[in-house]
């Protein structure tokens, strides 16, 4: 029996979590191996590519670049699409949806999370943006079609962060963000990810194991 991919990271979301994420949204079991110091970091450093991390062990490979993790998982997971141009319409959305995501990236790090609610503004340019893809798409619940996608699954990310910093009132005013989340979260797989996988928001500790590792 061929063994479970294993991912490696820090214990908290950073560029991990859409790993997570898509693998749960593939229905693909994993490991993970957290880095906890400087030493566990420089004894693997070397075999990764560009001595970075994420890593994703699977298929008998040892993949980096968070996208491209992203995208092989979900090729796999038949997350990608079939046809044009669907296919580009799920890329669109999917590196939007990265863009949302920057929003909450550096929350702890270079931002203080009693300055959050500054980012409220960016947060409804984003599910504005979205609630507008959702409506355009015939308002199914998804983002492309009527099935879960990448695209979906990137959304999906910022969108919990969103409720995690701001409340469900965040969306409220975004009836297709509503019907999508409550349509996205009710999946097994995304349900189990929301409730067993997905890591806690960025506590002190997180943020100064990952200062000391990355000497920044």
């Amino acid at each position: 029996m061929a063994s479970k991919p294993e991912l490696v990271y820090f214990d908290g979301r950073g560029r991990g979590e859409i790993v997570r994420l898509v693998l749960a949204a593939a229905g693909i079991e994993f490991t993970e191996t957290n880095v906890h110091s400087r030493e566990e970091f420089l004894a693997i450093k070397d075999e990764l590519l560009f001595g970075q991390l994420p890593s994703l062990k699977i298929d008998g490979q040892s993949f980096v670049q968070t996208q491209a993790i992203v995208r092989h998982v979900a090729r796999k997971g038949k997350l990608l699409g079939d046809k044009e141009p669907e296919m580009t319409k799920i890329d669109v959305l999917y590196e939007g949806s990265r863009d949302f995501f920057m929003v909450f990236l550096h929350i702890g790090f270079t931002i203080e999370e009693s300055k959050v609610a500054d980012l409220k503004p960016s947060v409804d340019k984003y599910l504005s943006c979205f609630n507008r893809a959702l409506k355009e798409n015939g308002s199914t619940g998804y983002h492309v079609g009527s099935h879960l996608t990448l695209a979906d699954v990137g959304v999906l990310e910022p969108v919990l962060a969103t409720i995690d910093y701001f409340g469900e009132e965040a969306i409220k005013d975004y009836p297709e963000i509503q019907k999508y989340f409550k349509t996205v979260s009710s999946l097994e797989t995304i349900s189990k990810y929301i409730k067993e996988i997905r890591k806690p928001k960025n506590d002190a500790k997180y943020v100064a194991t990952v200062r000391e590792v990355l000497q920044f």
